[in-house]
């Protein structure tokens, strides 16, 4: 499957990917606040839609992955990279035994970690470039990627779920 990431990535146009990766991290914590405050973590804006649990569970797998895939070009790991299905991720989820506390605790560390990760890496390293399916991705897209997913699904939560 060929994804058009470049929604993620051009919202970031002019600052680093280790600044995109951070500065995201405040408005997410506020936002997951809000839904705690608001008691919405089980709540779906529509039938057949994900709760916010879900989305936010949806989130780490994804940030999961592509930080591994970041680190799998940026140590030159020649292994193929392949393609995963989000929503069978979500499918197999028990998301009326997920812990809404629990979730944002993982979620926030996550976030510090994946930073740190790139904080880590040098500029040659963000430039590595390798194929994921069909498409090629660089080291520091993989980044931008990460920081555009995550606020594309709070902002998703501001406008259809609170």
């Amino acid at each position: 499957m060929n994804y058009n990431h470049n929604d993620y990535i051009s919202s970031y146009d002019g600052i680093t990917v280790n600044d995109a990766l951070e500065i995201r991290i405040e408005e997410i914590k506020k936002t997951l606040k809000l839904v705690t405050d608001l008691n919405k973590w089980d709540y779906r804006y529509a039938e057949g839609k994900w709760n916010i649990k879900e989305v936010v569970q949806h989130c780490i797998d994804c940030e999961r992955i592509f930080s591994n895939r970041a680190l799998h070009i940026a140590r030159n790991d020649q292994n193929t990279l392949f393609t995963f299905d989000e929503n069978e991720y979500v499918t197999t989820l028990n998301s009326d035994q997920i812990n809404p506390e629990i979730l944002v605790k993982e979620w926030l560390h996550l976030m510090n970690a994946t930073y740190f990760q790139f904080e880590g890496f040098n500029k040659e390293t963000l430039n590595k470039k390798r194929f994921i399916g069909e498409n090629e991705l660089s080291v520091k897209k993989i980044g931008y990627i990460i920081a555009g997913h995550s606020i594309h699904h709070i902002n998703v939560i501001k406008e259809r779920y609170l």
